[in-house]
């Protein structure tokens, strides 16, 4: 490939932002791609704010996205898809979850939390991007394991034209990085989120 493809995958603490980025950067080694990855943690392991920036391709040197610059963004939580969808360029992809994690104390006011919910869909929908909104966490139990979100949405990934790793090249690095107990469920994931962006 001859361009540089820039990306950036967010979520929070424990949903997997980490190994969808493993995956993506063992695929494209194997297949002799250069990758250049920066990593924020916000208190990852409380439901902090993580993000990945990614950049593929053969001459790289930033290993960070200036705002504005990214082809697709991978979104695991949709407020945080929403706090990083700045960096995508006019007409990329975002490809999200509808899946929006509250504190605990919103439990008890479902009504102030769906009107928030509410609230982000109606802002992220306001960007010049092509956004494709995935019920991840619904595949994800589906394919038999709730923490598969994250591999929903690369199933997903796997679906723009121009995303430089194939379904087969990101299976066989799902297969490589995933404990073997799990490869059946993940893949099952990985499935259902091809079938759900190409209903998109």
């Amino acid at each position: 490939m001859s361009k540089t493809y820039q990306m950036i995958v967010c979520g929070v603490g424990g949903q997997g932002i980490l190994t969808i980025t493993d995956i993506i950067v063992i695929a494209a080694r194997k297949k002799g791609l250069h990758v250049l990855g920066s990593e924020v943690h916000g208190m990852a392991q409380k439901g902090g704010s993580v993000v990945t920036n990614l950049k593929i391709g053969e001459k790289l040197h930033s290993p960070t996205n200036p705002i504005g610059t990214c082809e697709v963004l991978v979104g695991l939580e949709q407020n945080e898809s929403l706090r990083y969808m700045k960096f995508l360029k006019p007409g990329g992809i975002a490809i999200t979850s509808n899946t929006v994690l509250f504190p605990i104390s919103w439990k008890k006011d479902k009504e102030a939390a769906e009107n928030a919910k509410e609230k982000i869909e109606e802002n992220i929908t306001k960007f010049d991007v092509k956004l494709v909104m995935i019920e991840a966490e619904n595949l994800a139990i589906e394919a038999g394991l709730a923490l598969t979100q994250n591999i929903v949405l690369l199933g997903a990934l796997s679906q723009v034209e121009e995303f430089p790793l194939t379904e087969d090249e990101l299976r066989n690095a799902l297969k490589q990085r995933v404990p073997v107990k799990y490869v059946e469920q993940n893949l099952k994931a990985f499935e259902l989120g091809i079938k759900a962006a190409k209903i998109l």
